[in-house]
């Protein structure tokens, strides 16, 4: 797991599982129009057609935006600690 930076812009989680990546942010809401863009803007600069997730709590927003998936979820608990890592993309 990899925190990644494009530019001045930063995407929450980068996993690789071998070759395939996939590329996630992390909000609480993204009601507000100026989140929603914050939030979407790194995964829509990414040229590859890796999978690209928004995981939020915020029930209004879950779809899928031009290919990027927007899914709602629930806080649990996490039994597993990850390290992380700065990774250009």
């Amino acid at each position: 797991m990899n925190i990644g930076k494009l530019g001045s812009l930063e995407v929450d989680f980068v996993a690789q599982k071998q070759d395939i990546l996939t590329y996630c942010q992390v909000t609480a809401d993204m009601t507000a129009e100026t989140t929603f863009q914050r939030e979407m803007k790194p995964l829509q600069n990414i040229r590859n057609n890796y999978q690209k997730i928004v995981l939020t709590l915020d029930q209004f927003s879950s779809g899928n935006y031009n290919g990027i998936e927007v899914l709602m979820f629930w806080i649990g608990s996490y039994k597993d600690c990850i390290s992380f890592s700065v990774l250009e993309i």
